[in-house]
Order: structure tokens, then C-alpha cells, then sequence
């Protein structure tokens, strides 16, 4: 045990010793080190290796984040290298027939990358209101000059266009996790940090945005498929939303905001806050839509409506969810009676279809369902984390960061894979998925992380 204690006090504990040191605390087996202090170093000693690994493992050479790519070879995924069925399928599943299908290894070289760096820079920006430093302002610089670059690369395709740069190279594509962020976080970078270069610089991006969504009337191309993003109503949409009234912040112009409002209200108006449907999958949109109403509450848009109670209801679903050891799961929330269902671990066949999770594509041949085995559960956690700091920070929760500190503590540099680590139940055959770094989980951590030392809790 105490050879645990100082691997914490130098940032080293694993997963498994961070729940021992836990149970011991509560059996009142330790006394050496007040844990507290522990916890908070290893927290200190993650941020600063959490970064690094984003910047020197996830980086392309072209100098942008790399979606996903294998952990041991710190590469992109070459031609021919990405071959796995699973990584294939999720491709031939996702795409359409209105844009021409990259690679394999193209895809995965830059289907999060807007997402990654946004959330990045988000923490950078928090860090910095944190604590001023150099770092975290040169940090959040990267982040902001990599998203004019996309502007740019996506600007030959169409102006206005924030497209995934798939491969390096300009895109066509967008999606609804890929919209809020990053674009709220690039005006809100140019709003508090940027030289007058840079804003001038983010005030021409944004208002080409702006107009892109007006002008293509709402029609998204998502993975080769266009989808009118506003029709019917849809708790995502305000993630597309809040890039509008971003551009209407930057810019001053009114039309984007009444547009984004007008919408906005239509989801209100037709039932969809807090919840799309009666039953819910537990994964990121809990803190996603949860941002999304802190958001539109400090925009004071459509006051009489009562987004922190939303708020609240989001970080009551992800309690729900949480195991024995105070770490989210995945499966389906109940909206009415507040139940939670945890997905089992099987394999889904054609002929389960009706198992499924509401999204899953109906075509697919087969998919593994877990409640803790699915992709990027890590990056869950990370994000019920910033949901419980959240909560707290709107005082719903005044312990939020006790279960925000719980999960922080969880994860640490071998769980910063697309799935979470193995407990013994994964299929042989999808093992090698623990191979891959996604940077997206390091991000999230860090909005965490620097969240809670804004509030002063570590």
C-alpha cells in the first residue's frame, strides 16, 4: 500500500490501484499520506501528461490531431494498415452515396479531429482563466490556428464550410457532435485570447459560417448523406444551432442570431428538452446537451424556459447509470420513470434489430453490446465528470466533484484508448481495438479537470 501512495504522490497509479487506494480510504486502512493530497497530484501529474500525449502521439504530419491512430507505433494509420472488419464496417456503414468514400485510413486520420481540437482548446481556455499561464494560451493558440487552417482547406470546397479533414485534406462532411464544438469554442478563443489578427481572422470564418447554414437552407452532408438538420426537431440540433448564434456573437449580425433562436425555440416548442425520445442511450450527449443548455441559458435565450433544470435532469441520468465503482455505463435511460437498463455483453446479430440502440444502422451484420466494452466509454467518464462539475457549478449537486474526482482518478494513461480497458469480457477478435489512441478522451479530461480547478476543488 504504500508503495501505491508513492506512485501517486509522482502521478503512476493505475486504474485498479486508484479503487484500492479508494477502498482502503474507506476501510480507514490508510493513514501515511492524507489522500486528498494524493489524489491531487496524480490529477496535476495526468493534466500535464494528458496534454503532451495529444500533442506528440496525436499528431499528423501535417501538424493537425489525429482522430484515432495505433498507440504503439505513435503513426497514422498507413494504407492497408487500418483492415480490421470492425474499423471497415463502421466506414460502409456511416457512408452515403452524395460524396466520395475515403480510405480506411483516411477516415480514421480525420473523423475527430475537429471534434478532438475543439474540446482541447476548450480546456486550454479554461486553464488559462484558471491560471494565466504562458502554456496553456500557446496551447490553445494551436488549437485555434489548426481550425482556421480547416476553414481554409474546407474554403476551396465551399466557403463557409467546416468539413472533416479527412486524410489531411479538405472535406465535405460535418456532423452534429462536430459542430458546437469546436466552433463555440474558436469565438469564444477569439472573444477572450486572440490577437487582433486572429479575431479579424475568426470574424471572416465566422461569418462565412454563419451564412453556409442559411444559405444551404440547414442541409448537412453527414458521411456522403444529406439530412435537413432543423426538420423535425431533434435535442442535437442545437449544437448546429449554437454555431449560428456564435457567428451572430463575432459578427453582430442579427440574422444569424433570429435564425438560431427561431430554431431553438422549435425544440422547445416541440418537446424535445430535455429528451429526444422515451428511451435514451447513456454516452456523451449527456454532457454534450448539457454544455448546450448551460450555453443557451447564458445567451439568455428564451428565458422563460428552465435550461439549468435540464441540467439537472441529464446528471440524474448519468448517476443512474454509474457502477459499483461510480463510473458511467452504457444503455438506455428511461425519460418518465428515470430507470436505467445496462446493455448486456453479447454479440448483436441482423436478427436482433430490434435490440439495437434507436441509432444503430439496421444493416449492419453484426455489433458488440456492452455496458462497459463499447467504444470510448472513457470518454464517457471523462465527460460525466465535467457533467458533475457542471451540475455543481449551477449548485445542483454540491458533491458533483467527488464523483467528478472519482472518475478523473479512473482513467488513466492506458484507458485513453477508443475502447475502455478489458475486464476479461471482450471478444478476442475485437482486442485489438485497445490499440487505439483517441485523443478525444485526453480532451475531455482536461475540460474536467480544468473545470474543477476553476472551481477551486482540487
Amino acid at each position: 500500500m504504500l508503495a501505491r501512495h508513492e506512485a501517486a504522490m509522482k502521478g503512476d497509479l493505475t486504474r485498479r490501484d486508484v479503487l484500492a487506494l479508494g477502498a482502503a480510504a474507506a476501510a480507514g486502512g490508510v493513514t501515511r499520506i492524507p489522500e486528498p493530497r494524493a489524489e491531487g497530484d496524480v490529477l496535476a501529474a495526468r493534466a500535464a501528461r494528458f496534454r503532451e500525449l495529444i500533442l506528440q502521439v496525436a499528431m499528423g504530419p501535417g501538424g493537425m490531431i489525429i482522430a484515432f491512430l495505433p498507440y504503439d507505433t505513435r503513426r497514422p494509420f498507413q494504407e492497408g494498415e487500418a483492415h480490421h472488419w470492425y474499423m471497415v464496417q463502421n466506414l460502409e456503414e456511416a457512408w452515403g452515396p452524395v460524396s466520395p468514400r475515403p480510405t480506411v485510413s483516411e477516415w480514421y486520420y480525420g473523423e475527430n479531429t475537429l471534434w478532438a481540437t475543439g474540446w482541447l482548446l476548450w480546456s486550454q481556455i479554461l486553464r488559462y482563466r484558471a491560471t494565466g499561464e504562458a502554456e496553456a494560451l500557446a496551447t490553445a493558440r494551436k488549437c485555434f490556428r489548426d481550425l482556421s487552417h480547416c476553414f481554409r482547406l474546407s474554403s476551396s470546397i465551399e466557403p463557409g464550410l467546416l468539413g472533416k479533414p479527412h486524410g489531411g485534406c479538405a472535406g465535405p462532411t460535418t456532423s452534429f457532435d462536430q459542430a458546437a464544438s469546436p466552433v463555440v469554442f474558436y469565438a469564444t478563443y477569439a472573444a477572450e485570447l486572440a490577437t487582433p489578427e486572429e479575431k479579424a481572422e475568426a470574424v471572416r470564418n465566422l461569418a462565412l459560417h454563419g451564412d453556409y447554414y442559411l444559405r444551404r437552407n440547414w442541409v448537412m452532408n453527414h458521411h456522403g448523406n444529406l439530412q435537413r438538420i432543423v426538420d423535425p426537431a431533434h435535442t442535437s440540433a442545437l449544437k448546429y444551432l449554437a454555431c449560428v448564434y456564435a457567428a451572430y456573437q463575432l459578427t453582430g449580425e442579427v440574422r444569424f442570431r433570429d435564425a438560431a433562436v427561431k430554431y431553438v425555440r422549435q425544440v422547445i416548442q416541440t418537446g424535445r428538452l430535455p429528451w429526444p425520445a422515451e428511451q435514451n442511450e447513456v454516452n456523451h450527449n449527456l454532457f454534450y446537451w448539457a454544455f448546450l443548455c448551460d450555453f443557451w441559458h447564458r445567451m439568455k435565450v428564451e428565458s422563460e424556459f428552465d435550461w439549468v433544470d435540464c441540467i439537472r435532469r441529464y446528471w440524474k441520468a448519468a448517476q443512474a447509470s454509474f457502477d459499483g465503482d461510480g463510473l458511467i455505463r452504457f444503455g438506455h435511460y428511461g425519460a418518465r420513470d428515470g430507470s436505467f437498463a445496462p446493455y448486456p455483453d453479447r454479440w448483436l446479430t441482423r436478427a436482433d434489430a430490434g435490440a439495437w440502440p434507436a441509432q444503430a444502422p439496421r444493416k449492419v451484420e453484426r455489433r458488440w453490446l456492452s455496458s462497459t466494452c463499447l467504444p470510448n466509454r472513457s470518454l464517457n467518464c471523462a465527460f460525466s465528470a465535467a457533467l458533475a462539475l457542471l451540475a455543481r457549478s449551477h449548485g445542483l449537486d454540491e458533491r458533483g466533484h467527488i464523483a467528478a474526482r472519482r472518475a478523473l482518478l479512473a482513467l488513466d494513461e492506458q484507458t485513453l484508448r477508443w475502447w475502455w480497458w478489458d475486464r476479461g469480457n471482450l471478444p478476442a477478435e475485437l482486442r485489438p481495438m485497445l490499440n487505439i489512441f483517441a485523443p478525444e478522451v485526453a480532451a475531455a479530461w482536461l475540460v474536467a479537470y480544468w473545470m474543477g480547478k476553476l472551481q477551486k476543488v482540487w
